[in-house]
């Protein structure tokens, strides 16, 4: 889920050398050891520009310290987000989540901080409740305040298509979302809540929306963190959904000069790291972001700015504590190197079978 093209290397001294490659596109790193010969690691990147770090000789904590001196050292988090924590997909409603914590209560089981994943949204739509499933949320989420507990709701990474959706048209209204080549509106994708348009960070709108979407669930139930997901960004849809020039399983090596007002310019590589289409449950690469340049649609394309959506959405949600002045606590799924600074991380869905 995340994209940090950092390594560390172990000398025969016992020293640690690091290197970070800082490209935000697409990539495969292969290592390719020869009998007789050192280790050698190959970036094999699909475009963009890149910038090479080497930190060196120390142990591997020296190393470690110049790194995070270079990108940034990770924000403090609140004390209590070291607590013990309960979260789980698939609870119904209140009541069940109400019944969780009465048990964790009666069997004497320390808990600090209550999650709550998509189930609590209507129509899994960002920033909404619903009313029938969890009424009532707003006050028991008081109840565990009073009793030292927190919670924390999660965001998806996409707004609900709806053209009478609150979000989505100030969304649209201002320039919000990422565009379309085909189109050259919103470019549209799916996830939980259905089809849906994805914030474009580089819009001055968008951290705008969003610090009002989260205004307006934090009216509803006073949270204490914000969970995001989905935010590679991930799509149900390979590309642009209902497209029908958007081609899927384009691993092919023809090669075509690309022309940057051709929706097609990236169906056809010489190369695919890990050997799949780029549009494989991701957002268009062609699709566009926001420009100054007079023909926006050829520059600042998803190709090369999908990696970093991540850090602009965490940057937001962070900014939405820090304005509030409240100890930030986010957690993401997604990272790059520098997200650190805005959010915390997880390494995505697990199965608990042990």
């Amino acid at each position: 889920y995340g994209h940090q093209p950092f390594y560390m290397i172990q000398l025969k001294s016992g020293l640690f050398i690091g290197d970070l490659v800082l490209n935000s596109n697409a990539q495969d790193v292969v290592l390719v050891k020869t009998t007789g010969d050192p280790m050698n690691v190959y970036h094999k990147m699909v475009g963009g520009i890149f910038d090479t770090y080497f930190f060196y000789p120390g142990t591997a904590d020296n190393v470690l310290k110049k790194y995070h001196n270079l990108i940034g050292k990770p924000y403090l988090p609140p004390l209590w987000s070291l607590g013990f924590h309960q979260c789980r997909y698939g609870w119904p409603n209140l009541t069940y989540v109400k019944d969780v914590v009465a048990k964790f209560e009666a069997s004497d089981i320390p808990l600090e901080v209550v999650w709550a994943d998509i189930d609590y949204m209507k129509d899994y739509a960002d920033f909404t409740i619903d009313p029938v499933r969890y009424g009532g949320l707003g006050e028991f989420v008081k109840t565990l305040h009073s009793k030292f507990m927190k919670w924390v709701p999660i965001i998806d990474a996409g707004l609900k298509y709806d053209k009478n959706d609150k979000y989505f048209k100030l969304g649209e209204e201002h320039g919000a979302f990422i565009k379309s080549a085909n189109t050259r509106k919103t470019l549209i994708g799916r996830v939980w809540t259905g089809k849906a348009g994805f914030p474009d960070w580089l819009a001055p709108y968008a951290a705008t929306l969003w610090d009002i979407g989260l205004g307006d669930l934090y009216e509803q139930v006073q949270f204490d963190g914000i969970w995001i997901d989905m935010n590679e960004v991930s799509n149900f849809c390979d590309g642009e959904c209902n497209n029908a020039k958007e081609k899927s399983n384009l691993r092919q090596s023809k090669s075509i000069g690309p022309d940057p007002h051709d929706p097609g310019e990236f169906d056809y590589l010489p190369y695919y790291p890990g050997n799949r289409d780029l549009n494989h449950k991701a957002l268009s690469m062609t699709g566009y972001h926001k420009s100054n340049n007079d023909d926006e649609d050829k520059v600042n394309k998803e190709y090369n700015l999908h990696s970093l959506w991540c850090v602009t959405e965490a940057k937001a949600t962070n900014n939405f504590f820090v304005q509030r002045k409240k100890r930030p606590f986010v957690l993401t799924r997604s990272s790059f190197p520098g997200s650190g600074i805005f959010t915390s991380k997880w390494l995505g869905d697990n199965y608990s079978l042990w």
